[in-house]
């Protein structure tokens, strides 16, 4: 944790998916695939599953510097997935009212 002046910027390169080829998350997916509706226009619940735990981890990751509400830290999400809606929606939404889509880097 990097509370405070310990960490203002926290930078995600890519997405941190999970391994898919681990068997536990296959049979997961599998299962939830099995057992839940496909609502449409939504992803299947396998795959659903895969993002949320993606997005669980970048959000753990803003968390580790940004540990209070007076605290503050700049937030870098370099990749352009993250600016798809689905994605978006996954994020808390203090961070979805203050997020700026750039075209391009520098």
């Amino acid at each position: 944790n990097f509370s405070d002046n310990l960490g203002r910027c926290v930078v995600m390169v890519g997405m941190p998916f999970p391994n898919i080829r681990s068997a536990e998350l296959q049979e997961k997916m599998a299962y939830l695939d099995q057992t839940l509706p496909r609502a449409p226009g939504q992803a299947p619940p396998g795959k659903a599953l895969v993002e949320n735990l993606c997005m669980k981890a970048v959000n753990q990751s803003i968390g580790r510097a940004i540990r209070h509400q007076k605290d503050f830290a700049s937030i870098v999400l370099l990749d352009q997935r993250y600016a798809r809606p689905p994605v978006l929606a996954k994020l808390p939404a203090w961070i979805r009212a203050r997020v700026e889509v750039k075209a391009t880097f520098g």
